[in-house]
């Protein structure tokens, strides 16, 4: 009876040995590695504008709000009056060319780049300080002058000064390229296009008209 239940014991614990070298063998399976996909990193340069066919500079006329000077005393008095100017705006948007070849996940609108502020009339455009976005939805930012201009009048006594003003605008279309790069695998890829938008004020016009209190 002792020799049976040892030859069954003994069988057990040979049937719990395998069953466990079974799990452990199971759990020393090699595991694949997980590849994680870094994303690329991009960086863009040598951003240039210039004219080429079809490119052009329009000029509108704005008439700006107008401001009253009054003097109802009975002597005469001289006023400085600031032009205001803080209803100007400045616009930029861009154009890609249909034909230039990007990477699928970039997105141009979330490069910032400086964009024409003047032209000297020698074909050279000048760029401005502040950046704008590479985008193709029209953005608009206040429109800062190079300096303030200010107005002195001379109003009559019992009598006031209407005064009102206007400027040009400068309204530029021109053409751009630079480059994008891949700072992960050093590909570069030019990008082409048209930037159109707010040039710069100029001319501003003051007219002034007295009339009686």
């Amino acid at each position: 009876m002792n020799k049976w239940l040892s030859k069954n014991q003994g069988a057990r614990l040979l049937a719990l040995s395998f069953v466990v070298v079974s799990l452990l063998g199971a759990c020393s399976k090699p595991v694949d590695p997980v590849v994680v996909a870094i994303p690329a990193q991009y960086a863009l340069s040598d951003v240039r504008y210039f004219f080429s066919a079809g490119d052009r500079i329009d000029t509108v006329t704005l008439q700006l709000k107008g401001a009253s000077v009054q003097n109802p005393g009975s002597t005469t008095v001289t006023q400085q009056v600031k032009e205001d100017l803080s209803e100007l705006i400045k616009t930029s948007r861009f154009t890609i060319a249909s034909a230039t070849q990007l990477p699928t996940d970039i997105d141009l609108s979330k490069f910032e780049v400086r964009v024409p502020q003047q032209w000297y009339g020698n074909s050279s455009l000048v760029q401005s300080i502040e950046t704008y976005s590479l985008s193709p939805s029209q953005q608009q930012k206040p429109y800062v002058p190079e300096r303030e201009a200010a107005s002195t009048i001379t109003v009559a006594p019992k009598s006031r000064i209407d005064i009102s003003r206007q400027i040009d605008a400068y309204q530029l279309t021109c053409s751009f390229d630079c480059l994008l790069e891949n700072k992960t695998t050093g590909q570069r890829y030019p990008i082409t296009g048209k930037w159109q938008g707010l040039l710069q004020y100029n001319n501003l016009s003051v007219t002034l008209k007295e009339s009686a209190l």
